[in-house]
């Protein structure tokens, strides 16, 4: 498959390349449609779409007349000198063992088969002594750049060229990352309230060496934007407890993006509404992965209202995709409709959209989008 568009514009008729549209919508200044992103799902997917099995990136783009993310290698490696790590594959389960100076810690993930996706089965820290021997993974760790990783980064956004925004992302701020993949929301709140000395002094040598990381690639990425891959939610952790370690950790991170001349993304596909004001304060050009009921709490008049300093990427959600293409186009007029105009919007599948969604459907919403913009300018 041949990309039609000249790895440049979405329509022959568009006034801005891809690239353009993205950048200006990131950066707040006027588009000439409102971008739409689509955020193909894993697995098999591609290979059950007629015509498409062997199509590249940017040929799917094209076809389902999308704007591109290019998602690049940022080539910032870590070293723990005090850590070794033994992996080995049970079925769809990945075991891992992290040999600490202080014993051992175990952990599993499994492969869910649809998506190919990966989930915790075995969380690493489970009491107290597991805490100190977590650790060792960020004491006296180093970061560098690997000139090969690099090169492959530069590489893959000068192919993308005019057809995408360039984006890497970089890891989790500490609360997130225990409560997603390191302890789980239940041990988590328990051990935060049993040994909240403990606690608190992992999540800041964690940071400490977060910092180091975000520097090193702010520093040396290719891409436009540097993604922190928050997941935050209230479904999750507290406001009170996002105030006190991620909005601080998050905001010391921006703060370093940006000074490297990067825009700052919040990956965030959750439960937001009650922590939108402060995500406002944040030094971030957007909220990534923003979702609408029922599976997220956020309509795009909610952003706009209380964090109107961020670009909205997403205003819809999983079951959004799961209608008809012009059960999509009703709930996203919807969405449009209560906010006072479009800007600082990027219309997208929030997370990564179902399997059930066949390219052809993307295609109509695509052309949908265009096609509504033609009739605004007759």
């Amino acid at each position: 498959m041949v990309s039609q568009n000249g790895n440049c514009k979405v329509f022959s008729d568009d006034e801005m390349t891809s690239r353009e549209r993205m950048l200006a919508a990131y950066r707040g200044e006027p588009v000439d449609r409102v971008p739409y992103w689509v955020k193909f799902p894993g697995g098999d997917w591609k290979s059950r779409q007629p015509g498409l099995a062997e199509a590249s990136h940017e040929d799917l783009l094209d076809y389902v007349h999308a704007d591109g993310v290019c998602f690049c290698d940022h080539g910032v490696r870590r070293t723990m000198p005090h850590v070794t790590v033994d992996s080995h594959w049970d079925g769809n389960v990945q075991h891992h063992v992290t040999h600490t100076p202080d014993g051992d810690l175990t952990e599993a993930w499994g492969t869910e088969p649809i998506s190919q996706t990966m989930h915790p089965v075995e969380f690493a820290i489970k009491t107290v002594d597991d805490l100190k021997r977590y650790r060792w993974l960020f004491t006296d760790a180093t970061c560098r750049v690997d000139a090969d990783g690099l090169a492959e980064g530069r590489a893959r956004c000068e192919q993308a060229g005019q057809r995408s925004l360039y984006v890497t992302a970089w890891g989790t701020c500490p609360m997130m990352l225990l409560v997603q993949d390191v302890i789980g929301p239940v041990n988590f709140h328990l051990m935060y309230n049993d040994y909240p000395e403990q606690m608190h002094e992992l999540m800041e040598l964690m940071h400490a060496d977060n910092l180091l990381h975000v520097a090193a690639i702010a520093a040396s990425t290719p891409s436009d934007v540097v993604v922190s891959v928050q997941n935050t939610s209230t479904t999750l952790i507290s406001p009170a407890q996002f105030m006190a370690y991620s909005h601080r950790h998050m905001c010391e991170y921006g703060k370093i993006i940006e000074s490297a001349g990067r825009m700052h993304e919040l990956h965030m596909c959750g439960h937001l509404k009650l922590l939108l004001p402060q995500i406002d304060a944040i030094p971030a050009a957007s909220i990534e992965a923003y979702t609408t009921p029922t599976v997220g709490n956020t309509r795009l008049v909610d952003g706009r209202t209380l964090a109107p300093s961020k670009t909205l990427v997403g205003g819809t959600n999983v079951n959004t995709w799961l209608q008809s293409a012009e059960g999509i186009q009703r709930s996203i007029a919807a969405e449009l409709a209560d906010c006072a105009d479009t800007r600082r919007l990027v219309l997208t599948t929030a997370g990564v959209a179902p399997p059930a969604c066949s390219a052809d459907t993307f295609r109509q919403v695509g052309q949908w989008i265009h096609d509504a913009q033609v009739a605004r300018r007759q």
